[in-house]
């Protein structure tokens, strides 16, 4: 495959079958890097309660049809591009580099610009050409369009009850793909950048030949059913000189919505969109002393910004979500794990007032059922199951958003001193009568918990009850946490209870039924690594120390040390280690073992997965995972720069 990204020193390039880009209203998940071809774009739809995505084929397959693929003919001859070669610019655009004719070159980027600016949604594709023969020459360039299924994906892609509805407006240029479900509806424009451009459907007639799409018409089908169309425009390359095309994309709650906004980014220009867009982007860099670990901790922050957080075209507010990706299942749902602790501490990294935003989200949407182990996107619950963490995390990230931010006035809304009480209460309510230690049904990552009292969870209510203190405001002089001074009562019951006996040494337990009871392993989702970086203990605490020894020895079966590409393990999938289970080696004694495998791991498009292969340093379960993603770039920035 001839694909180059712009790789770490020292790491080997990703070799994955997609180039993606996005912004926080359209993204593009599945771009093949040899053809340029668009397979999929998706928007979030609040209405409809997850992704709503346009594809050609059910599944992304590279080998499949595209739902936009460039076509170029050249002075009125189809001409097939030897494959492209792609790079990514600035970590984020997708640029494809090749040749029509061996005098003529072409040059397409993918911009999906609009962060932090609300009123861009949408994305432009850019075709510049450059002759260098004696001859002038005349290029058509298109998009040619396959329109089968319009699929929402909340866990899996599932096609979308309803019809699809390809038209033109009488008011706005370009063509529209509009998808209805009954009274929801969600649209994907086509503008192109010529005034002349062509806009056809088919192919119709005897001889196969398209049809010119009429002002304020549309074509009707079933979900399911083939729209075949082209978006087409002609420019004149002198000899010796260059030219460019573009191509704009508008997404919208319906088609003259989607229209408006495609048409709003051919106002501004490509060249436009393009430069504000590195310029932002150049914006969210963040510099460390070895170049290898600043290419991947800054990809996989952009990713995370852009992929684990979505803004909703129906109602324009943020979600925060696991991915825009349709590979990564389940995809457009929210945890409180996922997005509040392993998301949200580098959503801060890389803009403080969108973070503020999304906390305030979670608070407004999904603090009704704190701790649930799976959210659907208006809150309601989609997996049930009660898990601490989960819980705990709403106060720890707003400790950490008023610590980092130096922003209290958060503390001032209603709405978070409010849940801030009920998740007092909650918790209270889940306490041991005679130990200061809360159960839980779930372990962090959503694995059933051996005993219901989980060490690492009730290390993070002690951090919270400590948090909750300092975060709190009184509304009268009885006003005062339920949970205040509770963290020393937390800590030393740790210690007394959650603790067990390996081979005559005192180690800390994964979980303890308090009756003497206890399972010694480690859930990589949250694991006794972080211990001392929690604040907890430290890292010469002689009981933490032996139990990260035997935790990363050949005696703990989910420690897949003698891998090429060694790991922890969690307990359903014993075989693959979690990335996650690195991102907590990198804040610790073991930063520099963690870093030596993620500089061989071959992720796909250098963004994490939940789980990689021991054996191939591939990628394997829920690839494209924002919220890894987004604790990998935070622990390798915390770990490099502090």
């Amino acid at each position: 495959m001839k694909r180059t990204e712009t790789p770490a020193a020292g790491r080997q390039e990703a070799a994955g079958p997609w180039v993606l880009t996005g912004n926080h209203y359209l993204a593009f998940p599945c771009v093949h890097p040899e053809t340029g071809a668009i397979h999929r774009a998706n928007v979030l739809h609040r209405g409809l309660m997850g992704l709503v995505e346009w594809a050609a084929d059910p599944e992304p397959d590279p080998s499949g049809e595209a739902l936009l693929a460039p076509e170029f003919a050249v002075d009125g001859r189809r001409v097939v591009p030897e494959p492209f070669t792609c790079e990514n610019l600035d970590r984020w655009i997708p640029v494809f580099r090749g040749a029509l004719t061996p005098e003529l070159r072409v040059t397409g980027t993918l911009c999906t610009p609009g962060y932090p600016d609300l009123s861009i949604r949408g994305g432009c594709y850019l075709f510049e050409f450059e002759n260098r023969g004696r001859a002038e020459a005349t290029v058509e360039v298109s998009l040619r369009g396959l329109w089968r299924w319009t699929l929402r994906t909340i866990v899996d892609p599932q096609p979308l009850p309803g019809e699809n509805r390809v038209g033109l407006s009488r008011l706005f240029p370009g063509l529209a793909l509009e998808a209805a479900a009954g009274d929801a509806s969600a649209a994907f424009a086509v503008v192109a950048g010529s005034a002349d451009a062509r806009y056809e459907a088919g192919p119709e007639g005897p001889d196969g030949g398209w049809a010119d799409l009429s002002r304020g018409g549309s074509r009707a089908a079933p979900n399911g059913a083939p729209h075949r169309f082209r978006v087409a425009q002609t420019v004149r390359v002198p000899a010796g000189g260059r030219a460019a095309a573009a191509f704009y994309f508008g997404v919208g709650p319906e088609r003259e919505g989607a229209l408006a906004a495609a048409a709003h980014l051919l106002r501004l220009g490509a060249d436009r969109l393009r430069r504000e867009t590195r310029l932002d982007l150049a914006r969210l860099a963040r510099r460390t002393a070895d170049p290898s670990v600043g290419a991947l901790a800054n990809r996989n922050l952009v990713f995370n910004l852009f992929y684990g957080v979505g803004r909703a075209i129906d109602d324009d507010r943020l979600y925060p979500i696991a991915s825009r990706s349709p590979l990564c299942r389940p995809a457009a749902v929210f945890n409180e794990r996922e997005a509040l602790l392993w998301s949200y501490p580098a959503l801060l990294l890389a803009d403080t007032g969108l973070a503020r935003e999304v906390l305030l989200r979670a608070y407004e949407q999904y603090s009704h059922r704190p701790g649930e182990r799976l959210h659907y996107l208006d809150g309601g619950i989609l997996a049930p199951g009660f898990a601490l963490d989960h819980l705990c995390a709403y106060i720890l990230a707003l400790d950490l958003y008023v610590r980092t931010a130096q922003d209290e006035s958060i503390l001032d809304e209603p709405i978070v001193q409010d849940v801030l009480r009920e998740l007092d209460a909650n918790v209270f309510g889940r306490l041991h009568p005679e130990v200061y230690l809360c159960s839980t049904e779930l372990l962090p990552s959503g694995e059933p918990a051996a005993h219901r009292y989980v060490t690492y969870s009730n290390v993070l209510l002690w951090a919270a009850s400590a948090a909750l203190e300092t975060l709190w405001i009184a509304r009268d002089e009885q006003d005062r946490p339920r949970l205040a001074g509770a963290a020393e009562e937390i800590a030393a019951a740790i210690w007394r209870k959650c603790t067990a006996e390996v081979n005559g040494l005192r180690v800390l337990a994964c979980s303890t039924d308090l009756e003497g009871e206890a399972a010694v392993y480690d859930d990589p989702a949250g694991s006794l690594l972080l211990l001392p970086h929690t604040g907890f203990c430290d890292v010469d605490d002689p009981i933490w120390s032996n139990t990260i020894e035997w935790l990363l020895s050949p005696a703990n079966p989910l420690w897949l040390g003698r891998e090429p590409y060694p790991g922890l393990a969690g307990r359903e999938r014993p075989r693959h280690p979690l990335l996650a289970g690195l991102a907590a080696m990198l804040l610790g004694p073991q930063r520099d073992q963690a870093l030596e495998v993620l500089r061989r791991l071959e992720l796909e498009g250098d963004v994490a997965s939940e789980t990689y292969d021991a054996k191939t340093g591939r990628s394997h379960d829920r690839p494209y995972h924002a919220p890894t993603a987004g604790f990998l770039a935070w622990a390798l920035f915390e770990a490099f720069e502090s």
